[in-house]
């Protein structure tokens, strides 16, 4: 797909309209997933342990394919990239809404992260393809617009959906409009210019990232199962760290390799890198989390917690694109520095949230994030492209991406873990602390419950009538106390993704010769 060099169709303009759409899909489908936890878990019986499965198997899969996936629409073209990425996304959709067992809940999550990785490259790709260089930036806000609509939207359409009809159309929506874009794209999309000398795709290396990646993130899945002790877990994900060195050895004896080796001695370019992975941890640390918080703690409907996402999402829609006259304004350190440290605030002011805190504390603490989060990754995607060579610029954008979806896999499969973790010694403390004697089993319903997404009374069935209500209180501390232990490690990370800043990004301007083009996520 190509441009005009002086100005832009009317073809065109409805190409990114539909890549807008594809922006929004994307950024919807993330935000509104996990307010589908507490009603799929009723509905299936899952516990939390498994259910966060949905949430990473999308973002790992994802993680582990962006990159040769940007290789593929190098090879193959934009638009054929597009339209397979969107097919196998909209097949994974109907599975997944469709599914009744958590194993096909995931793979159809699993089909979703192989669509995703297919058809990002190409999306963002397309917007500096399709658009003149002097109508880039203006055509970035456009899109940025979606992006910053779908993550608004995302927790409060969900909500609606989940409250008027079911948790399954939150995947099902994704069928009809996945065939608006597919349709305009056939129609109105240039054929693409594929390269005269085509490269094979490494199989092989492909192979080895993406194994060594899931078999490792899958042992840090099992440490609350199976304790930190473990040596089943420690082979686990020792065998997977194999695997990834294995890659990395194995790209670098390639005569074409899949990861230049160079881009990891550029300073900007790792420090946004790096920050990306710590700040992504906090992203979706928030979005699991408060989620949960808000409707099993504080009681509020699917609904109601949508609602009072916006606080959060909006802000960060609004500052995406927004933060484009930052930048032009400040450049991209101060924006960085400025969201790093206001999302600290937030994960600061959230390790004070308790079992009663008010919903003006709440909405304080997500207005934060997202006036935090809005800033760094508008900031940190632009500081990316600035640092990464042109003719690197596609795989650079995908290794930038791949440590963002680690960061966002690591983040729900580490936090979920220890709010488990925290909660069991609570739990344990606590009923020593009042002399409440309790079974074996009764000790260990009260733990298995505290993994569950949905706390209630039903649970507690084997309990007397009387240390009921006295139990839940318990298990909603339990949860509040590994939920605050969270957020002071999101503080810690905010404060390294600045110091991050601080060290690599110096006088990082915009290069002066060629604008270059965006591959980014959130």
């Amino acid at each position: 797909m190509s441009y005009s060099p002086t100005q832009m169709s009317l073809r065109s303009w409805i190409v990114l309209f539909a890549i807008g759409i594809l922006i929004f899909l994307i950024n919807i489908d993330y935000t509104a997933v996990n307010l589908t936890l507490v009603p799929i878990a009723e509905e299936i019986n899952g516990d939390l342990n498994s259910l966060q499965w949905l949430l990473s198997a999308y973002v790992l899969v994802w993680a582990a394919l962006v990159v040769p996936a940007g290789r593929f629409a190098d090879l193959y073209g934009q638009r054929k990239s597009l339209i397979a990425g969107l097919l196998i996304f909209m097949m994974g959709s109907a599975l997944t809404g469709m599914g009744n067992s958590i194993e096909i809940l995931i793979l159809g999550r699993i089909f979703q992260g192989i669509g995703a990785a297919l058809f990002t490259a190409p999306a963002w790709a397309s917007i500096f393809t399709l658009a003149p260089p002097e109508k880039q930036g203006f055509v970035m806000g456009v899109i940025l617009a979606f992006s910053g609509l779908g993550l608004a939207t995302g927790p409060t359409v969900a909500g609606i959906i989940i409250e008027e009809i079911s948790w399954r159309w939150i995947f099902y929506i994704n069928i009809p409009l996945g065939f608006l874009v597919i349709a305009t794209l056939l129609l109105y999309a240039p054929k693409d210019v594929l390269p005269q000398e085509k490269q094979k795709i490494d199989i092989f290396g492909t192979l080895l990232l993406a194994s060594g990646l899931c078999i490792a993130v899958y042992g840090l899945n099992q440490i609350e199962i199976w304790g930190m002790t473990s040596s089943q877990l420690w082979s686990i994900i020792g065998f997977g760290l194999l695997l990834i060195i294995t890659f990395i050895f194995w790209n670098r004896k390639r005569s074409v390799p899949m990861v230049p080796s160079h881009l990891f001695s550029n300073k900007p370019y790792m420090a946004a890198t790096i920050g990306e992975f710590f700040m992504a941890m906090n992203f979706s640390m928030i979005l699991v989390l408060m989620g949960l918080y808000l409707q099993n703690t504080l009681r509020y409907s699917t609904y109601e917690t949508g609602l009072i996402f916006i606080a959060m999402t909006l802000t960060m829609g609004f500052l995406s694109p927004v933060g484009g006259k930052m930048i032009d304004m400040f450049g991209v350190k101060a924006p960085m520095v400025f969201g790093a440290f206001s999302t600290a605030i937030a994960t600061g002011l959230m390790v004070g949230l308790g079992t009663t805190s008010s919903l003006i504390y709440v909405l304080i603490c997500l207005f934060f994030a997202g006036m935090g989060l809005g800033s760094y990754f508008t900031a940190c995607n632009t500081a990316m492209l600035w640092a990464a060579p042109q003719k690197d610029l596609n795989v650079a954008s995908g290794v930038y991406m791949m440590f963002m979806m680690i960061g966002n896999t690591l983040s729900v499969i580490l936090s979920t873990s220890l709010v488990v973790l925290f909660g069991r010694n609570y739990i344990f403390e606590t009923s020593q602390k009042h002399g409440l004697e309790l079974t074996a089993q009764q000790h260990q319903d009260l733990i298995e419950i505290i993994s569950k997404v949905e706390h209630s009374a039903s649970q507690l069935k084997d309990f007397s009538p009387d240390q009921i209500p006295q139990l839940l209180s318990w298990i909603d501390s339990a949860f509040v106390q590994g939920f605050s232990m969270n957020m002071m490690f999101g503080t810690f990370f905010s404060l390294i993704a600045m110091g991050l800043t601080l060290w690599g990004m110096g006088q990082l301007k915009a290069p002066a010769i060629e604008q270059k083009a965006v591959h980014m996520g959130i």
